[in-house]
């Protein structure tokens, strides 16, 4: 089936109250790659040797650590005020993994199926050296991660378990060596066939054309590159329209095509939206944007309300987000109002 004409997407202020509201009875699954971003100040001139080494000594100081990868789609859910969250994934037998453990203690999200794998496993970790302003050469820990095929089995068994109980669950995929490799793609879809009466959406940067019968988020690189075609230089928005079509044909769901500051695309089985980017004063800082996209969809899909005006809820979120600079930003439900009523998005 062909999708219908465009429908720009637009949301009231008046829309937005009763909508929080209801976010805070949602019960929001998360499963992916869920990393520590691991930050310090780092001096390497110092003037100090090592006496064992011969070579420099630099100093860190005040070390940092936060959510991030699928733990910033928490911290996004987490600032809309989604009542309950399940962390599904694997952590190492390491301080990184503690310290997950400990964030995600102090938030109140539910640890029961954030496996601890002893074999085979490091904690997902960005660790970023800060000098001044400046981001160091990131050191990254996770990126030769393989998990048993029994800890996979022990995981799926939990989340077949978990699933009823569910609104919706957010797949997510952004390390190199993932939880969820290519060959591990067919059993996340016949456990989401097995639950029909969940919602789903996935942001996979590598596997996202495996999936079947979720809403997939996808940027204009990533659509092209799974659908095997060049993208132009600016891809236009009917661009986006015809190979968002083909995408969401070949995975039997939706996609949802962000633009950049361009806005962003929600293309269905038989209805488009559309949403423009908003003219927003710089510099801006993009970081963890897509997360903020991934999990407003969630929330207020799931809360009840049409795609269109998801879409544009999700687009004022991201918009809040890269506004803050120097950190892996979220959005909450007074500063979507206000970014609303500041720009009087009309009807």
């Amino acid at each position: 089936m062909n999708p219908s004409p465009l429908t720009a997407s637009t949301i009231h202020l008046n829309d937005l109250m009763p909508l929080f509201g209801r976010m805070a009875q949602l019960k929001v699954g998360v499963i992916g790659d869920f990393a520590i971003d691991f930050y310090f100040d780092h001096a390497t001139q110092t003037d100090e040797h090592s006496l064992e080494t011969g070579l420099d000594v630099h100093w860190g100081h005040q070390p940092k650590a936060s959510l991030g990868a699928a733990g910033n789609v928490v911290q996004n859910l987490l600032a809309l005020g989604v009542g309950q969250i399940w962390a599904i994934g694997c952590v190492g037998p390491d301080l990184f993994g503690r310290e997950m453990h400990h964030l995600f203690g102090q938030q109140g999200v539910h640890t029961d199926y954030l496996l601890t794998a002893t074999d085979g496993w490091d904690t997902c970790v960005y660790t970023k050296p800060m000098q001044g302003q400046t981001e160091a050469n990131r050191i990254d820990f996770g990126n030769r991660n393989t998990l048993s095929d029994s800890l996979f089995a022990r995981l799926f068994d939990g989340l077949n378990q978990l699933l009823p109980q569910l609104d919706i669950l957010i797949i997510n995929q952004q390390f190199r060596r993932p939880l969820l490799t290519p060959n591990r793609i067919d059993p996340l879809n016949e456990l989401i066939r097995n639950h029909p009466s969940v919602g789903y959406i996935a942001d996979l940067r590598d596997s996202g054309s495996l999936m079947r019968g979720v809403t997939l988020k996808v940027n204009t690189a990533e659509l092209a590159r799974f659908l095997g075609i060049t993208p132009p230089e600016t891809p236009s928005l009917d661009w986006c329209i015809e190979h968002g079509t083909t995408l969401a044909r070949q995975i039997n769901g939706p996609v949802v095509v962000t633009r950049g500051e361009a806005g962003m695309l929600y293309v269905g089985s038989d209805a488009v939206w559309s949403v423009d980017g908003l003219a927003l004063p710089g510099p801006l800082d993009t970081v963890g944007a897509g997360d903020t996209v991934v999990a407003t969809l969630a929330a207020t899909l799931s809360a009840g309300i049409d795609p269109g005006r998801s879409l544009a809820v999700a687009n004022l979120a991201a918009a809040v987000t890269v506004q803050k600079l120097g950190q892996t930003g979220t959005a909450t439900p007074h500063e979507i109002q206000q970014l609303l009523t500041t720009y009087s998005i009309p009807l």
